[in-house]
């Protein structure tokens, strides 16, 4: 396979791997985790562009290519301080997806999906409120609920309020019926597998009444947030192949 393609949609750095024919096939924003970059990515996207999908990989705000002090400053985010950076991350991120959704379909990809890793995950899923085109959503070691949950951060989280009111677990009908993957550590302290399995479980009659059981799917590995090679391996084949029958299907 090429090297990918190293761009820009507007102001954000894009690392673009394409799928043979790259005309016309189905296109995955795929965002990368906290403190780290798209090119970090690489194999994941490989393994989508693959299966017939083009790979999108940005560089969030602050991160890689866009590297900046409010990130390299940035504390714990079992801290205050460092969770209010998280969200106004999480925020920014879902600000520049539309943009970003524009820049696919101007290249001619008629479908396009979100995906994401960790605080990638959380990106992806809180793209469905502001992003009716994306066609599908998967969260790899992410969750809905923005929620703090340790620390000084969660002893906190009354001063958050603007900001967790616009989490995405508040609303479940952004979702239905576009396919939607929850993948998640069942052992994760980092980011606690019980958001992600209750929104599912709240979805799962809505998806039905919508003729679309299949389409919403939660699976949790027995692994924490860092995976062991063989589990990943087998998260990131469970995404691929989900994303793959549904944005193909479309496609034919």
């Amino acid at each position: 396979m090429s090297e990918p393609i190293v761009s820009s949609f507007g102001q954000v750095p894009v690392r673009i791997f394409e799928a043979r024919p790259a005309a016309r096939t189905p296109a995955v924003l795929l965002f990368h985790g906290l403190r780290s970059s798209a090119d970090t990515l690489d194999r994941e996207a490989r393994a989508l562009a693959a299966a017939g999908m083009t790979a999108i990989l940005p560089d969030a705000p602050h991160h890689g290519v866009r590297s900046s002090v409010f990130l390299k400053t940035m504390p714990d985010t079992a801290t205050r301080e460092g969770y209010a950076r998280l969200l106004a991350i999480f925020r920014e991120s879902r600000d520049e997806i539309p943009s970003l959704v524009d820049h696919v379909l101007a290249r001619g990809h008629d479908t396009v999906a979100i995906a994401g890793v960790s605080m990638g995950g959380y990106i992806a899923l809180a793209a469905a409120a502001v992003e009716p085109r994306l066609a599908a959503f998967a969260s790899l070691l992410g969750s809905p609920d923005w929620t703090p949950h340790e620390g000084e951060a969660a002893a906190a989280a009354g001063a958050y309020a603007a900001e967790l009111s616009e989490s995405p677990h508040l609303r479940p009908e952004v979702f239905a019926p576009r396919p939607l993957l929850f993948l998640n550590g069942a052992h994760d302290v980092n980011v606690p597998p019980g958001p992600a399995r209750a929104l599912a479980e709240r979805l799962c009659p809505i998806y039905e009444r919508a003729g679309a059981p299949d389409a919403l799917m939660y699976r949790a590995y027995e692994t924490g947030h860092f995976v062991p090679p063989a589990i990943w391996d087998e998260m990131v084949e469970t995404a691929v192949t989900f994303l793959g029958r549904t944005l193909l299907a479309r496609v034919g």
